[in-house]
């Protein structure tokens, strides 16, 4: 993906994970955890990777991303295997 800033990845995967939740982005952390802190199941995770997958033309390992339990290490995952 051309052009693409952490930034960038944060704010949009802040924008999906904080409509998911039904929170504002800024009500996010980098430590909140998806399970205990935003109320995530199986289904809405399966919804985030969906939409992030979308939006990026990305498909990431799912058995790598389910592994991660919080915000900052799916931006980090995120960030890894999108800026080249």
């Amino acid at each position: 993906m051309a052009n693409i800033t952490p930034e960038q990845i944060r704010s949009d995967f802040l924008k999906i994970i904080a409509k998911l939740a039904g929170k504002k982005a800024d009500q996010l952390g980098d430590n909140d955890r998806f399970l205990e802190d935003l109320g995530f199941d199986s289904l809405k995770s399966m919804e985030a990777i969906s939409r992030i997958s979308e939006l990026y033309d990305f498909e990431p390992e799912l058995d790598e991303i389910m592994e991660l339990q919080t915000i900052i290490e799916v931006l980090h995952y995120l960030e890894k295997h999108l800026i080249t």
